[in-house]
């Protein structure tokens, strides 16, 4: 170590020496080189750093909630709105959810449980719901 804080100084980069030093190896291959032969000379020298962190958002313990909007002729998701972990944010995405989508069923769910379903409104209701809307 002495010695090569002598050759390159005590302030170097600890990359900065390990690529200087893999540089000066006379087998080292250029970049974007075809790969060696079977009895060709390789440089073995190679700057291993250990992967770069992932930026995955830190994950709350405990379970999710969803909130799906139902098709409206099927029984099928036909949109996936969000996946929640505090229940009283899920609660308030539900109630959301309801005021947007008035004609669909609208449902929150625990995994596979479900906490909370608004059924959709019988077709009766909603021809009375647009009458009414265009009559003002």
């Amino acid at each position: 170590m002495v010695s090569l804080i002598g050759r390159y100084g005590a302030d170097i980069s600890t990359l900065d020496l390990l690529r200087h030093l893999t540089a000066s190896c006379r087998y080292q291959r250029a970049p974007g080189a075809p790969p060696t032969r079977k009895y060709e000379h390789l440089c073995l020298a190679a700057i291993t750093l250990p992967p770069a962190a992932k930026q995955i958002p830190p994950v709350p313990p405990g379970v999710p909630y969803t909130v799906e909007i139902w098709r409206e002729t099927g029984g099928n998701v036909e949109l996936h709105l969000a996946t929640i972990y505090p229940l009283s944010m899920a609660e308030a995405a539900f109630d959301a959810a309801c005021l947007e989508w008035p004609t669909h069923e609208v449902t929150l769910r625990d995994r596979a449980r479900v906490i909370v379903r608004r059924e959709r409104p019988p077709r009766w209701a909603l021809s009375r719901r647009t009458k009414a809307a265009t009559s003002r």
